[in-house]
């Protein structure tokens, strides 16, 4: 149950690393800042979670 959780958790920060990279790819940096902040922060914090 444990290892199905973590990766889960690992494939939803891919997501979320996959988001983050079309954003960039696609839009202004201007437009998209606040939104790449927010969805690196939670990355970050899903990453700091997993490694517990």
């Amino acid at each position: 149950m444990e290892q199905n959780k973590n990766r889960l958790l690992f494939e939803q920060i891919n997501k979320i690393s996959e988001v983050i990279s079309t954003l960039s790819e696609n839009f202004s940096q201007e437009d998209v800042a606040d939104e790449i902040n927010f969805l690196s922060v939670a990355r970050d914090n899903l990453k700091d979670w997993g490694e517990k």
